[in-house]
């Protein structure tokens, strides 16, 4: 179980082409009070629901690399 905390929350336009002329939520937050990662919501639908959703997808993702060693 990780401690988040959200430290900035900014609307930004969105980059996805397929909502040009749309703004995304940019929600910078802190994981255990040391290592920093954002994460992006479409503005329309960045509930606080949708924004905890969007950190433990994002959480889970870097979980599943972290610690992985490989050569290229």
């Amino acid at each position: 179980m990780a401690d988040i905390k959200i430290l900035d929350h900014r609307k930004v336009p969105s980059l996805d082409p397929a909502r040009a002329g749309k703004d995304d939520d940019v929600i910078s937050y802190s994981v255990n009070g040391t290592r920093g990662y954002m994460v992006r919501v479409p503005a329309e639908a960045a509930t606080d629901a949708a924004i905890q959703a969007a950190i433990k997808a994002d959480l889970e993702r870097r979980g599943r690399l972290v610690g992985k060693t490989f050569t290229v």
